[in-house]
């Protein structure tokens, strides 16, 4: 129900914003077009909605395929979820602030760790700060976990192993990074290529 709202919230906005582009390209088309003056208004009024209504589906259907290869959430709706290792995975509900690490397929969906803020994976192991202030180890292999630790406790059973954790926000993003990045791109060149057909058929027929 949470993306299915955010889905439509996301087209009103986007059909409201293309019409208000659309309006605002008519004026130029008028004055800077002579030839082929009202096929090239009307074209110009449809780009702004050609481009965003192709974008954004190309983007959703990139998101879809991303959420299937990294076993992730979509990225729409009020729920988070990035894979570990070992059949764990990471996930939040309403907001990504606060995590939980859980089983994967588990139908209980019990919170092994809850409360988690920041989080960094070492080896088979995942580090983190909880809510609460403490900190946690929970070995990725057999289950393990040691809770309510001090920073200092934590250094001591990390050894020399650098300590970087991250906030959930940062670690959700780190990744999703290369194939958002690379998704974006090529969701630019498929708009540009529909722009551009759009426009070349326009102003043929």
């Amino acid at each position: 129900m949470g993306m299915l709202f955010v889905l439509i919230l996301w087209a009103i906005v986007l059909i409201v914003l293309s019409l208000i582009l659309g309006l605002i390209t008519l004026p130029f088309s008028y004055f800077l077009c002579k030839r082929q003056r009202k096929r090239k208004m009307v074209l110009s009024f449809l780009t702004p909605g050609v481009f965003i209504g192709v974008y954004a589906v190309s983007s959703f259907v990139c998101m879809i395929i991303i959420a299937i290869i990294l076993g992730s959430d979509i990225g729409i709706g009020d729920s988070w979820s990035i894979p570990l290792k070992n059949g764990y995975e990471l996930t939040s509900v309403d907001t990504p602030e606060y995590a939980n690490i859980n089983r994967r397929n588990d139908p209980l969906q019990e919170n092994l760790i809850d409360g988690i803020t920041h989080i960094q994976v070492v080896g088979d192991s995942v580090i983190g700060k909880g809510a609460d202030g403490n900190y946690f180890i929970f070995n990725l292999q057999n289950g393990d976990k040691e809770d309510n630790l001090s920073y200092q406790n934590l250094t001591i059973k990390m050894k020399s192993r650098p300590i970087t954790l991250v906030n959930n926000n940062t670690y959700y993003w780190e990744q999703r990074k290369v194939p958002y990045i690379i998704a974006g791109i090529f969701c630019l060149l498929i708009t540009i290529l529909a722009i551009k057909t759009l426009w070349r058929i326009g102003l043929i027929y």
